[in-house]
């Protein structure tokens, strides 16, 4: 794509991405949700393999309340595009009240319009009016394009788990993102004798 066809193609999509809205998900957008969410799974772009169903969506959004927020894009036809959540993160510990986990959605037609950015400015700011003082997200390293919204936002790669699911009948990596969203009390950082740094390769 050339310069000029690359300007205009961005002042399209930011005019899109002006006529749509982001919302609160009302129960009545699950079966949108649902939609969306297995698009993502069959091109292996979720932490999933099997589709989901409306009844695992419907358990999925019990979980998520006026903290816990689910997000629609609405487009100008009032139908949900995409969407983003804040999950709970490891809630079986009570020390990460403040931290969630973050997973966002478009429809395979939304996308590359600038949509996503809406979503995650909108969920970020509510996330920290919430007292939420970092964000988590998980993705598969092959998907580019979740990898370059979230690095535009300023998440840091913390790491990749190496082997850590299995799609398809074969091991995949899955990469570790995070943002800071407040400095907050720093109490406890790694102390300086351990080596964080990833070993050596041996010899092949």
């Amino acid at each position: 794509m050339d310069t000029v066809a690359q300007a205009l193609s961005a002042v399209w999509n930011a005019r899109i991405a002006e006529r749509t809205s982001v919302r609160r998900a009302r129960r009545e957008d699950i079966p949108t949700i649902v939609t969306i969410l297995n698009e993502a799974i069959a091109a292996r772009a979720a932490l999933d393999e099997r589709p989901k169903t409306t009844a695992d969506l419907e358990r999925w959004f019990e979980e998520h309340d006026d903290r816990y927020v689910v997000l629609v894009s609405v487009d100008e036809d009032a139908h949900v595009v995409g969407f983003a959540a804040l999950n709970r993160y490891q809630p079986e510990h009570d020390v990460y009240g403040g931290v969630a986990d973050l997973a966002t959605y478009l429809a395979s037609g939304a996308q590359h319009r600038g949509l996503g950015s809406r979503l995650l400015t909108e969920l970020e700011a509510h996330a920290k009016r919430n007292d939420f003082h970092k964000l988590v997200a998980r993705t598969f390293p092959a998907n580019r394009g979740s990898r370059r919204l979230l690095r535009k936002f300023g998440y840091r790669v913390v790491g990749v788990y190496k082997r850590d699911a299995v799609v398809d009948g074969a091991y995949v990596d899955v990469m570790i993102l995070e943002k800071l969203l407040s400095p907050g009390r720093y109490r406890i950082g790694v102390p300086e004798e351990i080596d964080v740094r990833p070993p050596p390769r041996g010899p092949r």
